[in-house]
């Protein structure tokens, strides 16, 4: 059966059989893993961002909840949203700007510093949280259900790895 990787896969195979000898030879399973992660990446994304999308939400606003639920007294500061969700300061406003929009967040001072400003989760950002769960829940199930427990483990065992590599490649 034909996946959507395929056409990447001939285009470097293609390559591969376009090459002169005399070149040196292309590190084809390292490209092929590198685009075969990014591919998987992707539709991984667009399948998370679909099962949000029906409840009006997408992934990134969906991991800017999470995190504020996980959060003693469900705050944080933008600082902190934007670092953890690897994104700018900028970009983590806007995020603010969106739950507040929908009543998932509010905007508080510090009762220290009023320079500082908080992002609190809301009762009702809490409870759409709480409603997205089991359906997340199920989706991701079915979605990973294709591999068995051993292969879910060495998956997550190789990708530590390559993880591990990458985190030590300097800008």
């Amino acid at each position: 059966m034909e996946s959507s990787f395929t056409p990447t896969e001939e285009l470097l195979n293609t390559r591969v059989e376009q090459q002169d000898s005399h070149e040196n030879p292309i590190p084809y399973q390292e490209i092929l893993l590198t685009r075969l992660c990014m591919h998987v990446h992707g539709k991984l994304l667009e399948a998370r961002n679909n099962m949000l999308r029906s409840q009006g939400i997408n992934e990134t606003l969906f991991m800017a909840l999470m995190i504020l639920d996980t959060k003693d007294s469900r705050s944080i500061q933008p600082s902190e949203l934007s670092a953890a969700l690897g994104s700018s300061r900028t970009n983590a406003t806007r995020i603010a700007d969106e739950l507040e929009k929908n009543g998932w967040i509010e905007r508080k001072e510090s009762h220290n510093d009023r320079r500082c400003l908080h992002l609190h989760l809301t009762e009702k950002g809490a409870e759409f949280l709480n409603g997205l769960l089991p359906p997340q829940h199920s989706a991701l199930i079915d979605i990973w259900s294709v591999l068995d427990i051993d292969e879910k483990q060495q998956l997550n065992t190789l990708m530590r790895k390559l993880l591990t590599k990458l985190d030590t490649i300097k800008d």
